[in-house]
């Protein structure tokens, strides 16, 4: 699957969800979607502030983000730790890992899998997006798990909700008029709430590595839009 696929999906996906009232809920149940998970909670590593949680699903998924850190083990830990997909299945007692946390878990009667995905932004922040389900393990596509690791980081760790830090918005007001008319057409094209389309925007321009100002003019002049699989410009 491309990026341009996973990305039409994943903007699918949003659509569906378009009901839910902020950005943090939508961009949860979407991930909860994408992963076949029964719970999400999406986490950010802000400074100074340490970690905050940005959003979740179910009281069991920040649970199970709580318990983590409290043992200071699991597959969140990890992930944080190695910027990697880290996965443990907890109806395996072969695995030996996690001690603490196994018996954390034990007494709370989970006996399914974790699915940590570090997020990733083109700023200095860090975060977590840790599905859970219940029963028998299932495959976890590594590609879609590094698709929804850089647009959540994306989409969410550039929120000033969560202390985005301020050059991404000295762009966005540099080119605000164009940003905003981008956001306009990106919101039709896929019928997501403005602050979704926003941050597919600055979706679209993470991954090709350009500016939102340039990448908003692009959207505008129809070189540019979801779905579709456009070059870099060059330099």
């Amino acid at each position: 699957m491309t990026f341009s696929d996973a990305l039409t999906r994943f903007t699918a996906v949003l659509a569906s969800v378009r009901s839910l009232e902020t950005l943090q809920e939508r961009l949860c149940e979407a991930c909860r979607v994408m992963l076949a998970a029964d719970g999400v909670v999406i986490t950010s590593e802000t400074v100074p502030d340490g970690r905050t949680t940005v959003g979740w699903t179910q009281l069991l998924s920040r649970r199970l983000e709580s318990i983590q850190d409290v043992t200071g083990q699991g597959p969140l830990i990890d992930s944080l730790a190695t910027g990697q997909v880290v996965i443990g299945d907890f109806s395996n007692p072969a695995d030996e890992r996690w001690p603490a946390l196994r018996a954390e878990l034990t007494v709370l009667g989970f006996t399914g899998t974790l699915v940590a995905i570090p997020l990733r932004s083109d700023l200095d922040l860090r975060g977590v997006l840790l599905a859970h389900r219940e029963g028998e393990p299932r495959d976890t596509d590594d590609a879609d798990a590094r698709f929804l690791g850089s647009v959540v980081g994306t989409a969410v760790l550039q929120n000033p909700v969560i202390g985005a830090q301020s050059h991404v918005f000295a762009e966005v007001l540099t080119d605000r008029d164009v940003v905003h008319r981008a956001t306009d057409v990106l919101g039709l094209e896929a019928s997501v709430r403005y602050e979704d389309a926003l941050a597919l925007l600055r979706v679209l321009a993470f991954s090709r590595g350009e500016d939102l100002g340039a990448v908003a003019r692009a959207v505008i002049d129809g070189r540019l839009g979801l779905g579709q699989d456009v070059p870099r410009s060059p330099d």
